[in-house]
C-alpha cells in the first residue's frame, strides 16, 4: 500500500522537504512507520509513503518523474514503464488504458507539466487543491492537504447534504470546499505557466451502444464469467504475504474468499476471512448470514476466520475527518486492524458485485418483457414461481405486472417513499434552503429500468468510487490496500456486454454468476436469495437508545452552530428519531420475510435521522479529531 503527495508552486517559490513531510505525516495514522521518499525539482516536490517497508513508487524515467500508487492486473512489466507507455500512446486518455488499481502523478520536466490519473473505478483515492497564484497540490487523502495547511477545512454544505442523504459523496466531492477528488477514470493536467483552473478530463467512457451486444448461450456466458472471476481474484493475491477477505455469506464475498483459499492451499498457505455480523441472529434461520458463512468455512479448511460484531455508532464517537459518519474503533476499523495483525498488506472486498458480476437490477422480468423475450419470460416465471414456492399467478403479479405500473402509482400502492424525497425520504432531514442544490448534485437512480445508460452510469458516474474511497480511507489507518475483484475491468466490460435476459436462468436472478459458481460455492450460498444484514440489528439497537439520541439532539438544538443550521432541519431529525419504536416495544420488530421490518415506517428512514445527528455532532468538533 502506498500514498502519494506533491506540490507545484505557481508563484516562483521552490518546493521543500518540510512541506512534503507535513503532507505525508498528515496521512499516516499514529503507530505506523512507513518509508517516505521525496524528490524536489525546483517548484515541484513529490513524495511517496510506502507501507511495505520499501522506498518504492517514486521514479525518474526519460525526462519524467513519477509518483505512483499502482497495482497492475495481468502484467509483469515494470509499472512505471506501463504508465509512461500508456501516456505516450493515449495522452490524456491514459487512465483508460492501464489495467489495475492506481492513483498516479507524472511530471514532464521539459514542459513543466503535471499530470494526475486515477483508475476507472476509483480503487485508489486521489485528491487535489488549486490555490490560484500560489500552488497546486495533490494527495491520496484529503488530510494530506488540509492536515499540512495547504488548504482550509471549510465544509461544503451541499457535499455534506448529498453524503448524508445518499450515504456516499457525489462526483468529485470531498466534503471540503477547496478539496476535490479526481474522479475515477479521469486525468488532469496542470501547467505551471497557466492561470486557468485545472479541468479534469474523463478518460473512461464506456459506450452505451455496446451494452447488451454479446451473443452466446447461458452456459457459454457462465464459463466465460467464471474464468474472468478466477483471474480477477488470482491477479490480486500477493506473492509472499497472506491475504484477508471480507466474508458476509453473500455471493460476491463468498466467491472471492473461496477462490483465494483454493489458490493459497496450492501454495500451503492460509487466508483470513473477516465477517461483520449481528451479535444475535435476527429473524428466521433461512435469512441469517451465519449458516452461509459456516458453509464456506466448512468447505474450505485453510481459512482462518474472525467474527466481528457491529459496534453501534453513536453521536460523539471518534470519526475520521475525511469521512463524516465513519467510526474509528468500529467494525470496519476492527476488521482492517485484524487484517494488518495477520500480516496481510491488502484486503479483498466484494464491493461492486450488485452492479456487475452478480448484477441485481430491479424488475428484470418486466425488462425482458419489454425486450420481447416472451418465451424466455414464460419459462423463467414458471421456474421462479417453483423456486419461490408460490402459485404462478402471484409470481406474474409480483415479478411482471407490478413493475410495469408507473413509478408513482407503484410506490403509492406499496406505501414506499423514494429515498431521495424531501417530504418522506432522506432529504426531509436537510434545511429546505439547500434541498434543491443537493438534489441537483445527487446521484440519479440506477438499476431500475436496466437501460444501457443506467448500466454504464453505475460504473462511470455513481456511488462505487466513493464507496471504494471510504474503504481506502479506513484501510490507510492500518497501512493496508483494498482491492475489488468484482470490479475488475475485464469483468465489468463483460457484464456490460451481456443482454438483460442473460441475468435470469434456472428460476433465479443474478445469473450467469450462479451457474458460473457451480463447484465453487456451497449450494446453500449459491442458491440463496435473501439474507438479513447488520441494519436490522442497528434499527433495534438504536430504538433501545431512542431516549439518549433525542437527548443528544436536544443539546444541539439548544445552541446550534450556523453550519449545523445551514445543512440540517433539526426539527425533522427529531421527528425521524421519534419514529424509532419505544425500547419496550422494539424486540417485537423482528423481520420474518424479506423486506421492511414491521412497525409502519421504513426502517432506513430513522436510521438516516441517526446518521444526520452523528454528522451534525461531528461538525461541532475539531476537524483533526482523528489524529
Amino acid at each position: 500500500m502506498r500514498l502519494i503527495c506533491g506540490i507545484l508552486h505557481l508563484d516562483g517559490n521552490v518546493a521543500t522537504d518540510e512541506t512534503l513531510n507535513q503532507m505525508a505525516a498528515a496521512m499516516v495514522a499514529p503507530g505506523l512507520t512507513p518509508m517516505v521518499t521525496r524528490q524536489l525539482h525546483g517548484s515541484l516536490g513529490m513524495g511517496v509513503v510506502d507501507f511495505n517497508g520499501k522506498a518504492g513508487g517514486l521514479a525518474n524515467e526519460g525526462g519524467w518523474t513519477l509518483a505512483s500508487d499502482i497495482r497492475l492486473n495481468h502484467s509483469k512489466e515494470d509499472p512505471e514503464q506501463v504508465l509512461l507507455s500508456a501516456f505516450n500512446k493515449h495522452g490524456m486518455d491514459f487512465p483508460d488504458h492501464i489495467d489495475g488499481d492506481f492513483a498516479v502523478a507524472l511530471w514532464r520536466h521539459e514542459r513543466s507539466e503535471l499530470w494526475l490519473g486515477r483508475d476507472f473505478i476509483g480503487a485508489r483515492p486521489l485528491t487535489w487543491t488549486w490555490q490560484p497564484g500560489h500552488w497546486f497540490a495533490f494527495a491520496s487523502l484529503p488530510k494530506g492537504l488540509h492536515g499540512a495547511g495547504l488548504t482550509t477545512t471549510t465544509i461544503d454544505p451541499i457535499a455534506i447534504g448529498c453524503k448524508t442523504s445518499q450515504t456516499y459523496f457525489s462526483g468529485s466531492d470531498s466534503g471540503f470546499t477547496q478539496i476535490a477528488y479526481l474522479q475515477a477514470g479521469h486525468s488532469l493536467c496542470v501547467r505551471q505557466q497557466s492561470d486557468s483552473p485545472p479541468v479534469p478530463h474523463r478518460a473512461y467512457r464506456p459506450d452505451p451502444g455496446r451494452v447488451g451486444t454479446w451473443r452466446g448461450t447461458q452456459e457459454q456466458a457462465a464459463s466465460t464469467l467464471r474464468q474472468l472471476i478466477e483471474e480477477a481474484v488470482t491477479t490480486r493475491l500477493p506473492s509472499a504475504r497472506p491475504v484477508a477477505c471480507h466474508l458476509t455469506g453473500g455471493l460476491d464475498s463468498s466467491t472471492i474468499t473461496v477462490l483465494a483459499a483454493r489458490n493459497a492451499r496450492e501454495n500451503d498457505k492460509r487466508v483470513l476471512a473477516l465477517s461483520l455480523v449481528t451479535e444475535n441472529a435476527i429473524g428466521p434461520e433461512a435469512l441469517d448470514e451465519r449458516p452461509m458463512i459456516a458453509a464456506v468455512l466448512q468447505q474450505e479448511t485453510n481459512i482462518d476466520h474472525l467474527y466481528v460484531h457491529d459496534v453501534l455508532p453513536m453521536p460523539g464517537a471518534l470519526s475520521d475527518p475525511d469521512w463524516p459518519d465513519s467510526e474509528i474503533g468500529g467494525a470496519d476499523d476492527k476488521m482492517l486492524a485484524a487484517a494488518a495483525n495477520y500480516g496481510a498488506d491488502r484486503l479483498l472486498s466484494g464491493v461492486g458485485g450488485d452492479e456487475g458480476a452478480t448484477y441485481n437490477g430491479a424488475n428484470l422480468y418486466a425488462a425482458i418483457f419489454k425486450k420481447g423475450h416472451i418465451l424466455k419470460l414464460t419459462r423463467e416465471l414458471v421456474a421462479r414461481a417453483k423456486s419461490d414456492g408460490i402459485p404462478i399467478h402471484r409470481a406474474v403479479r409480483h415479478r411482471l405486472l407490478a413493475p410495469l405500473l408507473p413509478h408513482s402509482l407503484r410506490n403509492r400502492l406499496r406505501g414506499k417513499p423514494r429515498a431521495l424525497n424531501n417530504i418522506r425520504g432522506t432529504l426531509r432531514y436537510l434545511n429546505t434552503d439547500i434541498v434543491e442544490s443537493v438534489t441537483q448534485r445527487s446521484f440519479d437512480s440506477i438499476l431500475q429500468e436496466n437501460t444501457p445508460n443506467e448500466r454504464v452510469k453505475a460504473f462511470a458516474d455513481h456511488h462505487i468510487p466513493s464507496r471504494c474511497t471510504y474503504y481506502s480511507i479506513m484501510a490507510a489507518r492500518h497501512g493496508l490496500a483494498i482491492s475489488f475483484p468484482m470490479l475488475d475491468r475485464r469483468v465489468v466490460d463483460f457484464i456490460l456486454s451481456l443482454p438483460l435476459h442473460m441475468f435470469l436462468a434456472d428460476g433465479q436472478s443474478r445469473q450467469p454468476f450462479r451457474r458460473a459458481m457451480r463447484g465453487v460455492l456451497p449450494e446453500r450460498v449459491r442458491l440463496a436469495q435473501h439474507k438479513v444484514g447488520i441494519f436490522d440489528e442497528r434499527f433495534i439497537l438504536y430504538a433501545e437508545q431512542r431516549d439518549t439520541l433525542l437527548e443528544q439532539l436536544e443539546k444541539i438544538r439548544r445552541a446550534p452552530s450556523e453550519l449545523q443550521q445551514r445543512i440540517f432541519d433539526l426539527e425533522a431529525i427529531k421527528e425521524g428519531l421519534e419514529q424509532l419504536p419505544k425500547p419496550s416495544e422494539v424486540r417485537q420488530l423482528i423481520r420474518t420475510t424479506p423486506g421492511a421490518l414491521v412497525g409502519g415506517n421504513p426502517p432506513w428512514l430513522p436510521l438516516f435521522a441517526v446518521s444526520c445527528l452523528r454528522v451534525a455532532w461531528q461538525l461541532s468538533e475539531p476537524a483533526d479529531q482523528a489524529h
